[in-house]
């Protein structure tokens, strides 16, 4: 079974209106919210081994967060193309991982991370900023996933009260 770990990124600064969106910073909460979920990602259970990332400041910080924070000591690689408002596009990235990289997280955007998890079956209205979602899924290739293999198995945000 593959597990697929898909965040959004964490809260991004509105400090200066002037600045263009892929170069906006995590917000002050953004910097206290990516290393909690770390933290409460690393009790739940293994890591990814390897992190994609959106290009934009925002996504790389949040994933930077948990490529140094994770037990599971994860690859850190920027992926031009998670810059995007297409599930379709994300989905394109993911399957053409490689197939011996078992654990994989994509760090990345609403409303594409939204709509790619209800694409998947794992239907929710929103995907919260440093919100993560895991997937399991049983296929043997990141190419073969279809939404009849795919099962929700991990969901937690800053903001929810009871996470364990």
């Amino acid at each position: 079974m593959k597990l697929l770990f898909l965040v959004r990124h964490a809260k991004s600064s509105w400090e200066d209106p002037l600045l263009d969106d892929h170069d906006r910073p995590l917000s002050d909460r953004g910097r206290k919210d990516a290393p909690n979920m770390t933290h409460r990602l690393n009790v739940w259970q293994t890591g990814p081994q390897l992190i994609l990332t959106s290009s934009a400041l925002r996504a790389f910080q949040t994933a930077e967060y948990f490529a140094a924070g994770l037990d599971s000591r994860p690859k850190l690689e920027v992926c031009p193309k998670l810059y995007t408002d297409s599930a379709s596009e994300i989905l394109a990235v993911i399957t053409a991982v490689p197939p011996q990289i078992e654990y994989l997280m994509v760090v990345s955007h609403n409303p594409a991370m939204n709509a790619l998890v209800n694409q998947l079956g794992c239907h929710t209205d929103n995907v919260p900023t440093c919100g993560v979602v895991v997937l399991g899924l049983e296929v043997d290739s990141w190419q073969a996933i279809s939404r009849k293999q795919v099962g929700a198995i991990y969901f937690d945000y800053p903001k929810r009260k009871n996470h364990t």
